[in-house]
């Protein structure tokens, strides 16, 4: 069975937890920069030094405004013995990769009066590339103010979905709009990760509405005190979804305002909730990867396998992780790769 290394973190300062991160993922970290050296090599019109400087460009504006993601990002350059321009490659690629950009990824929320347990969930499954799967790692922080995070990144990454012991969870998937470009903001997965420290839901909805940014992206939010809402932000804006009977899910579409999308259609999001409303009230940790194991509209299904034989296997479509995150009891329970083919297994916050 598929296991994703655990990484252990707690230090006073943000440089130091990078530090620790990338001493101990130091292989993973060289073996994702190698795995992105070679897919822009045959993807991007730019080089590999180029790409490196564009990733860079990330960086004052980062500092700007979440000054303590970007020293978590020299720390972990720092332990692992790499460049800081090849962890802002890794930290930059869902803007380097945006165009043209894959549909990526289904979340959710359920909130208590939909839940047998009465708990709130928020998860994904995370879908990108086969080539990424021997290079995603598990991630638990210990923050100097005592705020624990839990989450997964590919290696070199920050956390980019997770859950904190302020009883806060994030989950993401790809959004492209016509307003989209290649530009400068804050990078997505940054973004991420400094949600991750929010002590409040408030704070957490007001960094994903609010922050500068290049490109889309959809959000789904939630806290252990049974909210949830569902951000779909684009380039100087943002609108929010909220819940029906207790459920939210998202796929790869602008469901508020339609007519700024720029992929096709996905059915997953629908698909998704169709399935879990057909349990509402009576939805727990077993059904919801029930749920995620589904392959109604293969392969447009929300348990992805690799369909498309025209590219090398390492660039070709899969769910890497499926992700359910309980607040109740503060446990994450992952799977490691295809829900259909693995086991959700439980890890304490």
């Amino acid at each position: 069975m598929r296991k994703f290394q655990l990484i252990e973190v707690k230090a006073k300062t943000a440089y130091e937890r990078g530090f620790q991160y990338g001493e101990q993922a130091k292989d993973k970290i060289k073996a994702s920069v190698e795995d992105y050296r070679i897919l822009f090599g045959e993807t991007s019109t730019m080089s590999w030094s180029e790409i490196q400087n564009y990733a860079l460009d990330f960086v004052p504006i980062s500092e700007k405004f979440i000054p303590e993601v970007v020293e978590e990002a020299k720390g972990i350059a720092a332990g692992a013995g790499v460049s800081l321009e090849d962890v802002m490659v890794l930290n930059a690629r869902y803007e380097i990769t945006k165009f043209p950009k894959p549909n990526e990824c289904t979340s959710f929320s359920v909130l208590p009066e939909a839940t047998k347990h009465k708990g709130t969930y928020v998860g994904q499954n995370w879908d990108y590339r086969v080539g990424i799967m021997d290079n995603i790692v598990m991630v638990h922080i210990e923050e100097e103010n005592g705020t624990r995070i839990f989450g997964l990144a590919e290696a070199g990454q920050v956390i980019r979905n997770g859950f904190n012991s302020n009883g806060i969870g994030l989950c993401a998937n790809n959004l492209q709009s016509c307003y989209d470009k290649k530009g400068l903001g804050i990078p997505v997965t940054f973004l991420r990760r400094q949600v991750l420290s929010s002590k409040t839901f408030e704070e957490a909805k007001d960094w994903l509405v609010n922050a500068e940014r290049s490109v889309s992206c959809n959000f789904m939010l939630a806290s252990k005190d049974g909210k949830a809402i569902d951000v779909e932000a684009y380039p100087k804006g943002a609108d929010i979804l909220e819940p029906k009977a207790g459920i939210l899910t998202h796929a790869n579409h602008f469901v508020h305002r339609p007519e700024i999308h720029a992929l096709e259609f996905s059915p997953r999001g629908n698909r998704l909730y169709e399935k879990l409303a057909e349990k509402t009230g009576e939805i727990d940790i077993a059904y919801i990867a029930e749920c995620l194991s589904d392959h109604e509209n293969y392969p447009k299904a929300l348990c992805r396998h690799p369909s498309d034989v025209s590219v090398r296997l390492g660039r070709r479509g899969i769910t890497v992780a499926g992700v359910i995150y309980d607040f109740e009891n503060e446990t994450a329970y992952v799977c490691a790769g295809p829900p259909c083919e693995g086991e959700f297994i439980p890890y304490k916050l």
